[in-house]
């Protein structure tokens, strides 16, 4: 399953991102269109091993 979270500042989506991504999530940013607004996110999940 894949989250999301919006985050506005970008030095917060930094410092999620690398959060996440320490602890074995695979991370991606992205940003959407809502009207007149552009709203960013992260996305993140955790990949699943066959093992």
């Amino acid at each position: 399953m894949r989250y999301k979270i919006n985050v506005s500042k970008a030095s917060d989506r930094e410092t999620l991102i690398t959060i996440l991504a320490m602890n074995g999530y695979t991370v991606r940013q992205g940003k959407i269109k809502n009207g007149n607004r552009t709203i960013c996110f992260i996305e993140y999940w955790e990949e699943k091993s066959d093992a």
